[in-house]
């Protein structure tokens, strides 16, 4: 992988051809594409790399549309992440990708070209308002939307955690690469151990000291489950 100096990197996560959700698999490419040419609108010099975990094979056809706009990635033959995916664990098929696609990101030169780094879920729009801007100045910071109460039940919320960050977009300073890949563990395992997401995940296992929260993150997201667009 190559990338452009001092520019923002953006790791958009997908799931082409999944096993839950109500968006079918040509309206997921549609809505993902959307996702690429806004994205290419709105942060035109980003360093744009996507990146699927889908449990079923992809057509050299769509690999070569999604290659039009960004440098890829696909791991449904990556036997870990296939096993989650395949079985519905969509937090754990990502947090997995995540991982090792962070691993190469690390292991290549390029990472000190980098200035932030971007998760950014497929299917998703950056609204009219945001700007790249507001993340200047945030060296050695996570920054996610302003976390959210738990919609689990009082007893779980005492044991494990009371709020989540929403995982939809956030971003971190490359100097926390180190910080998120040891941080990603936890959080998998917590998921695993509790049943809880990786939302839940994130806020319980992040180093408060080192996250920036924004009231808004200015982006409107397909939501799988049920079809409807939300805003962050």
């Amino acid at each position: 992988m190559s990338f452009i100096p001092d520019k923002n990197l953006f790791i958009v996560t997908s799931a082409l051809h999944a096993n839950i959700g109500v968006v079918n698999e040509q309206n997921r490419l549609l809505q993902t594409i959307q996702t690429l040419e806004n994205l290419k609108q709105k942060v035109p010099d980003a360093v744009v790399l996507f990146v699927d975990g889908s449990p079923h094979n992809i057509s050299e056809e769509i690999k070569k549309k999604i290659s039009e706009y960004c440098q890829s990635m696909w791991f449904n033959t990556h036997p870990d992440v296939y096993a989650m995916a395949s079985s519905g664990r969509k937090s754990e098929a990502e947090i997995i990708m995540m991982f090792n696609t962070l691993l190469q990101i690390k292991q290549s030169k390029s990472i000190h070209e980098i200035k932030r780094i971007f998760k950014y879920s497929a299917r998703t729009i950056l609204e009219d308002d945001f700007d790249i801007n507001e993340y200047d100045n945030l060296y050695g910071k996570y920054v996610f939307k302003k976390s959210i109460p738990s919609w689990m039940s009082p007893e779980r919320k005492i044991n494990i955690t009371d709020h989540l960050y929403i995982t939809r977009m956030f971003s971190f300073c490359p100097s926390l690469i180190d910080n998120y890949l040891q941080t990603l563990q936890p959080i998998l395992n917590n998921v695993i151990t509790h049943g809880i997401d990786t939302e839940h995940s994130h806020y319980l296992c992040l180093d408060k000291r080192y996250v920036v929260e924004f009231d808004r993150i200015k982006c409107a997201g397909i939501v799988a489950g049920s079809g409807e667009t939300e805003r962050y």
